[in-house]
This record gives C-alpha cells, sequence and structure tokens, in this order.
C-alpha cells in the first residue's frame, strides 16, 4: 500500500486594517449633546403637534363652511319646489273651476290609459 504525504499548504499573513482613532470621550461632554437633543426633540413634537392642530382647525372651518353652502342650496331648492308645487295646484284649481267637464273627461281618459297600462 501507498502512503500518500500530505503537506500543509501555506496560509497567507494577514495584514492588520488600520483603525481609525478612537478618542475616548468623558461623560461630562455626551451629557450636555444628549440634553440639547433631547430639548430638540422636544421641541419638535411640540411643533408637530401645532401643525395637526392648525390643520385640524383649518379642515374643520372648511368643511362647516361647505355645509353651510349646501344647507342654503337645500333650503332654496325646498323653496323653489314649494312655489312650483303650489303654482301647480292653483292652475288646476282654476282649470277645474272653469271647465268641470273637461277637466272630467281628462281625468276618466287617464284612469282608462293607466288602468290599460296596469292590466299589460
Amino acid at each position: 500500500m501507498a502512503t500518500a504525504k500530505v503537506t500543509p499548504k501555506a496560509t497567507p499573513k494577514k495584514t492588520a486594517a488600520k483603525r481609525p482613532s478612537v478618542t475616548a470621550t468623558t461623560s461630562d461632554s455626551v451629557a450636555p449633546m444628549d440634553n440639547e437633543l433631547s430639548n430638540q426633540l422636544d421641541t419638535l413634537r411640540a411643533d408637530l403637534k401645532m401643525l395637526a392642530k392648525t390643520v385640524k382647525d383649518q379642515a374643520l372651518s372648511k368643511v362647516e363652511g361647505r355645509t353651510e353652502t349646501a344647507r342654503a342650496v337645500a333650503v332654496e331648492q325646498k323653496d323653489a319646489a314649494i312655489a312650483r308645487y303650489d303654482e301647480l295646484t292653483s292652475k288646476a284649481e282654476v282649470q277645474i273651476r272653469e271647465k268641470p267637464l273637461s277637466s272630467m273627461a281628462m281625468a276618466v281618459g287617464a284612469g282608462l290609459v293607466l288602468g290599460a297600462i296596469l292590466r299589460g
């Protein structure tokens, strides 16, 4: 039997990577920075809260304005419909009083037409 001789491979040398120099900080210099950052975050939160309130107020005032406009238009249309109904009712009453036979004939004719349609 033949024996094989195993030779270890040479491993390349690792070169040390240059690391940036780090300077030590004391807790005294970090504390003011934390306080300043905390103050800025508090100010930012307050500003965002005020902005949200302003946007909400503007949206509510716009909605209220449009609601009032829609209400006014609805009242105008209702009043116009009531006026038109009153006008047509009074015209029909005058027509019936002036020409009762014609009105009766029209009513009978309309009844016959509707009856025929509904029987189908």
